[in-house]
């Protein structure tokens, strides 16, 4: 189903804040623990999990804390928890002085003034903070220019490590080459060296190395851990010709604790926003001058939601941003300027262009995105931009690429050597609605694996429901169709008892009927239960006052969240079908059938 990239059915709704998190750090060490979760192996060999960068930090209370960069995250634990991992990559969104990009490494060093050190790579560079009290800290600072002669490929890591002389030793990874440089007695510093050729030992010379750090712990001997193509090694003082893999102790972080439930699936994104300044409402931003949504909130909002609703299971992170000073390019219609697009939301839609003519193609080419994605940069694009800005809600560029809720971009007319998928996003509008848009994704998508949605919005439901029916059909089939209700479709439906003329998408989701239907069942996939139903209205997903307008939007919310919820996300397959759809909405080839 296309949805026209205009407006739908206008309810403002207040931004949610930014959960910033504190960043709780006292002063720790010990000993790398023996064992830990793990869970089952993917069925399929793609872009799982990026295993960045691990480094241990003895605080001054003398115990042990171990940070973990998985997927663009930041993990913590401390000693003696080792079982529990705390996502705290919250405390680095939103801050001023770090700009956006996928963190790839986080070290702290206690140094000899008492003072603790924090340094967090993302995006290529290295950003430091000081530690100014218990609890405090200073502001964060770019540090890029204290690697000359490093290179100029994008960093990925930097790591402090005080030794038991008192003297530092700094180690900074860059383009896969490892650099070190060590203190002066008279605290000076001397030039960078490489010091790649150390790692031999360590894994496949053909992998990229991504991060190094050198702890050294209670016992006085050091460790050192080398992380290498998604592998991370360790070896201890004096053996330092073995090198060993202790990757498997990472297996479980980040994912679900369901062994049923799949394993994360990572994907890169770059996002172009279109956002120019409108120069007669004081030369504000579109976005800020409308007072519509903040890009960057809404992007880890969904971003959040959608790791929430599948399980873990889609973890995004943001590997590159393009801000752009301008109205979006059009192939069919001239593109806006600020008074022709101020009169379009003045008197819409009358004077508004209704045609999805963004020109993905020179926008494709003028920004080198089919060259990232082939060159594995990136997995997906974003696109930002206000109301009639032409944009499909998603579709896809690349060789084989099909409907996902818009036109397929020739392969002819781009370069892109891979699939990619696309999304086009709407600052004036809350997060649910670009939880609708991967919702009408998962929708195409999966109509492209069967070959046929028969119970597709905005068409009058079949009279009789295919004795046939494929998955997709019987995972959406709605209150109306000629069957026990399931999940119905991603506007709602699943328990409104009439198809209604009026209403031929089938927005329902406020809906108080009561309606029995298989959805729930649908989290024992493939192991459905014919019968298997529950008496459910909106008060499921949208709370108590779900029919109530004061209720809008809670229900909104937690209906998106509820069927992108039962998604299948399990490990395995049946009957030639990935019991994980969302491989196939995330990474099509690597399960086309």
């Amino acid at each position: 189903m296309q949805l026209i990239f205009h407006r739908k059915p206008r309810r403002r709704l207040p931004l949610l804040s930014t959960a910033l998190g504190a960043l709780s750090l006292a002063f720790a060490a010990s000993a790398l623990p023996a064992t830990a979760a793990v869970g089952p192996a993917s069925v399929v060999q793609g872009r799982t999990n990026t295993l960045a960068s691990f480094g241990p930090t003895v605080y001054s209370d003398g115990l042990q804390r171990q940070y973990l960069v998985k997927n663009g995250r930041v993990y913590k634990r401390t000693e003696p928890n080792w079982n529990t991992w705390e996502n705290i990559s919250a405390a680095f969104e939103g801050v001023p002085q770090l700009p956006l990009g996928e963190n790839t490494s986080f070290d702290v060093e206690l140094y000899r003034d008492g003072l603790h050190r924090q340094f967090l790579t993302r995006g290529g560079h290295v950003y430091r903070r000081i530690q100014t009290g218990i609890d405090q800290w200073g502001l964060w600072e770019n540090i890029d220019a204290a690697f000359p002669g490093t290179g100029s490929e994008p960093i990925s890591s930097f790591s402090v490590a005080v030794y038991a002389d008192g003297l530092q030793r700094q180690f900074v990874v860059r383009g896969g080459q490892v650099f070190r440089r060590t203190q002066t007695a008279s605290g000076g510093w001397p030039a960078w060296e490489d010091i790649t050729s150390v790692f031999s030992g360590a894994g496949s010379s053909e992998a990229t190395i991504t991060a190094f750090h050198v702890a050294l712990y209670n016992d006085g001997k050091l460790r050192q851990f080398v992380t290498r193509g998604d592998q991370v090694y360790r070896r201890t003082e004096p053996n330092w010709n073995t090198w060993e893999d202790i990757s498997s102790l990472f297996d479980g972080v980040g994912r679900s604790a369901d062994p049923r439930v799949d394993d994360p699936i990572h994907k890169r994104v770059m996002v172009i926003e279109f956002n120019p300044t409108i120069q007669s409402m004081n030369n504000l931003r579109l976005s800020q001058a409308k007072g519509w949504y903040d890009p960057r909130v809404l992007e880890q909002q969904y971003i959040q939601f959608l790791e929430q609703a599948s399980g873990q299971v889609v973890q995004y992170s943001i590997a590159k941003h393009v801000f752009v000073d301008a109205f979006a390019p059009r192939t069919q219609n001239p593109i806006y300027s600020e008074a022709t697009y101020l009169k379009c939301l003045a008197d819409e839609p009358d004077t508004c262009p209704r045609q999805n003519d963004f020109d993905y193609v020179s926008v494709l080419r003028q920004y080198g995105v089919c060259e990232k994605a082939n060159a594995g940069e990136i997995d997906e694009l974003w696109l930002w931009g206000g109301p009639y800005f032409g944009y499909f809600e998603a579709n896809m560029a690349g060789p084989g690429a099909f409907w996902t809720n818009g036109d397929p971009i020739p392969p002819q007319l781009s370069t892109c050597q891979v699939k990619l998928n696309i999304m086009g996003f709407n600052y004036e509008r809350e997060p649910e609605r670009m939880l609708e848009d991967m919702g009408h994704r998962v929708e195409g998508t999966m109509k492209h694996r069967f070959g046929r949605w028969a119970n597709s919005p905005p068409a009058p439901p079949p009279t009789m429901f295919p004795p046939d029916a494929n998955l997709l059909e019987r995972f959406t089939a709605r209150g109306f169709d000629a069957t026990t209700a399931a999940c119905g479709n991603i506007h709602g439906s699943l328990n409104t008892p009439q198809y209604d003329p009026g209403n031929r998408w089938g927005y329902d989701f406020t809906n108080g009927h009561y309606e029995y239907n298989t959805c729930d069942d649908w989290e024992n996939y493939p192991n459905l239960s014919p019968g298997a139903t529950t008496l459910n209205n909106c008060t499921k997903w949208g709370g108590p006052r779900c029919t109530f307008p004061d209720g809008y939007r809670a229900a909104d919310r937690g209906w998106h969240l509820y069927w992108l919820g039962k998604v299948p996300n399990f490990v395995g397959s049946h009957l030639g079908v990935q019991n994980n759809w969302w491989w196939y909405v995330m990474d099509w080839d690597v399960v086309a059938p």
